[in-house]
């Protein structure tokens, strides 16, 4: 992509999360539902008794980054929302944690001179102009330590809510969304994923109502959220699994890969 247009892209999407956080356009129950959600999952893939050193890329308000701090040597998470870096600066100035650091930067703009053990892309993927995922999918394979490994959440293309909700909500479908976010292919990502080195790809599927719903409740009451979770673990452990709403990704660096040469940068 042409520099100027991958800037003029991140301008619209720095002005879409900067509404965002202002005007809190999620339910805070259902927020912390998901959230609680993805770093069980992620808990899952640990390889020891710490996630070591992790890059957060798209961390936006921090909350993920900070409950993710108690296993983690080191968290770094980067965001192109000011808005949202600071929130996340200050609440874990508040919370007293030592562990996190948050930076106000694009991942076009990422010196990529530093080593990771955990590389996570929470909700992230799907917002990266397509011709720049398999670019930015080896820059995170060269800076994982080997043995490390990545870790992403995304939108599924299948989803069977989100074509219904094309369809019910029409126009309004959009106000949900930044205007450069697309679905992605679990099947096409894995393969992208293999194709710049890695080994171990694997996907599974984390959520059918919870993410939807968290949205379209954001100034509703909390309560027919906490229902989402119980629902979501039967339909993603069902043959119907392929239509939920967002998966998961991982995917290890072996032990046997060599080291990055030069910084990546871009």
């Amino acid at each position: 992509m042409d520099p100027s247009n991958l800037k003029q892209t991140e301008s619209k999407e720095i002005a879409f999360f900067d509404k965002y956080y202002e005007n809190e356009a999620y339910n805070p129950l259902g927020w912390r539902l998901r959230l609680v959600s993805e770093v069980r999952s992620l808990r899952k893939e640990m390889r020891g008794e710490t996630l070591g050193r992790v890059l957060s890329l798209g961390c936006g308000d921090g909350q993920f980054e900070q409950m993710l701090a108690p296993w983690a040597k080191q968290v770094v998470g980067l965001d192109i929302s000011p808005q949202g870096i600071e929130i996340a600066q200050r609440q874990a100035a508040r919370k007293g944690i030592k562990n996190v650091e948050f930076r106000c930067l694009s991942f076009s703009d990422l010196r990529w001179d530093e080593q990771f053990d955990t590389i996570i892309c929470l909700a992230f993927l799907h917002h990266v102009p397509e011709e720049e995922v398999p670019k930015l999918l080896k820059q995170c394979f060269d800076h994982l330590k080997p043995g490390g490994f990545f870790y992403s959440q995304d939108p599924n293309r299948n989803g069977v809510l989100r074509k219904m909700g094309r369809v019910l909500l029409g126009s309004n479908y959009d106000k949900y969304h930044s205007p450069d976010e697309r679905e992605l292919d679990p099947g096409e990502l894995a393969g992208q994923l293999k194709s710049v080195g890695f080994g171990a790809v694997t996907h599974r599927y984390i959520d059918l109502t919870l993410i939807p719903a968290l949205f379209i409740l954001a100034k509703k009451p909390s309560w027919p959220l906490r229902l989402c979770p119980p629902l979501d673990y039967l339909w993603c452990h069902s043959p119907l699994a392929r239509w939920a709403s967002g998966f998961v990704a991982v995917a290890e660096k072996g032990s046997g890969n060599p080291p990055p040469t030069g910084n990546g940068q871009r």
